[in-house]
Formats: C-alpha cells, structure tokens, sequence
C-alpha cells in the first residue's frame, strides 16, 4: 500500500511540475528549483545546529529530550531536504513544514512516538550501541569480539615480475 501511495506521489509530482512549468516557463521553473535548492540547503544548515548536539548524544547512550527546539529542528531539517529535491508538491510540502502550526500538530505526534520508542528511538542497528554491528554481529573492535581486540598482521610485500629465459 505504501509503495502505491509513493509511485502514485511520484506521478502526481511529475504532473504538478510538467503543469506547472507549462503556466510560468520552463525556465522559471529551472529557476524555482535552483532557488529552492540553496533556500533548503539554509534551511538546514540551521537546522543541524539544534539538532546535531542531541544525535551525538544520542549515539553515546543518552536519551533525547525531545523539547520544542528539537522537534522543530527536526520539522526544519525536513522541510529543507524536501526544498532540495527539485519538484513541486515537495516544496508545498516544505512550505506546510515551516508553518508554525502544522509544528505544532506535529510536535504532539513526534512526542507521542518519542514517548513510545524510548530512548532507543534514534539507534538504528549500531550507531547507539558501542560495538555492536548493524548486521548482528558483534564488531570486529569491541570486547564480546570472539577473535581478539583487532589482530594486526603485519608483513612486506614486494612486487615480483616474472622474467622469461630466452
């Protein structure tokens, strides 16, 4: 189903910008999404900056406080990346991001699911656990590694050219 609504929002997006484009110029429209490219790139510059102390936090084992600044710090991020790609409806969606009351309407359902998930909300696979692998195995430079903390071999290689007698 999800993967229906997502070709479904392609089409519609590809249609909204042929349409679009057809009522400004092609050129316009170029020119909306170069604009909208270096607005989204802005927009989260600012972003990170609220954002990328709690992650790192986050990544060390402590929890998220998921206060206004960061849930409208993650609305932020969102709406830039959907300025830089370059269709229409994105940016509409963009522009609703932005808007304080749609935050808001958001910030309760971010809550809620910050709520649920715990402090395990933003691991996935190893980027929370120290030496844990992703893949479910334990990473080759943590201490439950069956073969030893990282075993160096070290040796020399020379470049040997086989010559042919004549």
């Amino acid at each position: 189903m999800s993967f229906l609504f997502f070709v479904g929002f392609i089409i519609a997006d590809v249609m909204a910008s042929i349409w679009f484009g057809k009522m400004v110029g092609g050129w316009m429209l170029l020119l909306w999404f170069v604009m909208a490219f270096f607005v989204g790139r802005q927009i989260m510059r600012g972003a990170t900056k609220e954002l990328a102390p709690q992650l790192q936090q986050a990544q060390q084992g402590q929890t998220l406080d998921p206060n206004t600044n960061f849930l409208a710090a993650i609305c932020q991020a969102l709406a830039g990346f959907l300025f830089i790609l370059p269709s229409v409806l994105t940016d509409v969606i963009a522009i609703l991001l932005l808007l304080p009351p749609v935050q808001k309407a958001l910030q309760g359902k971010m809550t809620q699911a910050f709520q649920k998930r715990g402090s395990n909300f933003m691991m996935m696979g190893g980027l929370g656990g120290m030496g844990q692998s992703p893949f479910g195995q334990p990473s080759p430079f943590s201490q439950e590694n069956p073969f030893g903390r990282g075993r160096v071999f070290d040796g020399e290689a020379t470049d040997v050219t086989p010559t042919t007698a004549k």
